[in-house]
């Protein structure tokens, strides 16, 4: 079992099993996604139990927010939309984008992306970068969420930066909650440059 769940929990994870011990937490995780590769691979498959703090960490879908900035950005696949609906989801009710338009005038771009949010029309223009994210949009959502309340989306890089990669992660947390993790588990948090 992992050692750091207890702070993960006590940092604000996983409050929808709080009535779980962390061993029946850990088996309630262990079966769900084994539920998710069974569905995924069309089999019955048996994903290894991941106890480190980032597979922990991830499968809070309600707070972390593991994202593959190689997202085959291209016209119509609307991945900037999706990325607004995905932290939409993940706020807590404190980030919410409507009216989500993604436009591109060419294959490379320049593309735009307009949303509302908290009553006001957000128009950014990320870069292109072939088929990848421009990481700078996820500042755009963060300042916008900083609006809403006490909690924000942080980059995290996890200890010694050994998260920072192709995948970005992002989670919501307190002032409280980000000081627990980077106090007990060492975790650093930054913006996208």
């Amino acid at each position: 079992m992992s050692h750091h769940l207890p702070i993960l929990r006590k940092a604000g994870f996983f409050k929808e099993y709080q009535n779980l011990s962390d061993v029946e937490l850990l088996e309630t995780l262990y079966q769900i996604r084994k539920k998710e590769y069974a569905e995924i691979f069309e089999l019955d498959y048996k994903p290894g139990r991941s106890y480190d703090d980032l597979g922990i960490a991830i499968q809070d879908k309600t707070k972390v927010l593991d994202i593959d900035l190689e997202a085959d950005v291209s016209p119509g696949n609307e991945v900037y939309c999706r990325l607004l609906e995905a932290f939409t989801d993940a706020s807590n009710g404190q980030f919410i984008a409507t009216d989500m338009v993604e436009t591109w005038r060419s294959d490379e771009g320049p593309v735009t992306v307009s949303f509302m949010s908290n009553g006001k029309k957000i128009k950014y223009d990320p870069a292109y970068n072939e088929d990848w994210i421009d990481g700078t949009f996820f500042n755009v959502i963060c300042k916008e969420m900083a609006k809403g309340g006490k909690e924000q989306f942080h980059l995290c890089f996890g200890p010694n930066e050994a998260w920072a990669g192709q995948n970005v992660i992002y989670i919501r947390l307190t002032p409280e909650e980000k000081t627990i993790l980077e106090t007990e588990l060492n975790w650093e948090f930054g913006v996208f440059n």
